[in-house]
């Protein structure tokens, strides 16, 4: 899964989060995920939209950018929005070890926020011997920092 989860981060959040940095005036995002529950196993797919014109942009956004994950094809085949958010951040962590269960993501008010959160939740999905490998991913704010 670290793999998968690396090339992930490299490439389908930040091509998404990216993509809508166009205008301040957009204030839509929306972030999509396909998992079997199973990360260690199965790994996982995801994708982001942040600063789209209308909620609909945003999950149509994050859907295809989750949906177009090769690195876990059964996965983002399974792609399905987690939340949709207006003027926030989304972020994501990971273990970093292939094969390890630790993955979490999460919306807050700030960057430090979500943050804080996606930390915290893969820290309750790696388990105790793995909580302290997780480390802090990817974050992106729509509209703001």
């Amino acid at each position: 899964m670290g793999g998968l989860v690396r090339s992930f981060l490299a490439g389908a959040i930040l091509a998404a989060a990216a993509h809508g940095m166009t205008s301040a005036a957009r204030a839509e995002g929306a972030l999509a995920v396909g998992t079997s529950g199973n990360f260690a196993k199965d790994g996982f797919a995801v994708g982001g939209a942040i600063n789209k014109a209308t909620k609909q942009d945003a999950i149509d956004q994050a859907l295809a950018t989750c949906r177009k994950y090769e690195g876990a094809p059964k996965m983002a085949a399974l792609c399905r929005i987690v939340a949709t958010f207006t003027r926030e951040c989304f972020a994501t962590a990971f273990d970093p070890k292939a094969g390890t269960p630790g993955v979490g993501w999460a919306i807050g008010p700030d960057k430090p926020t979500a943050e804080e959160r996606a930390l915290a939740a893969c820290q309750a999905t790696a388990g105790a011997s793995r909580r302290q490998f997780c480390k802090g991913s990817q974050s992106y704010c729509d509209t703001h920092d």
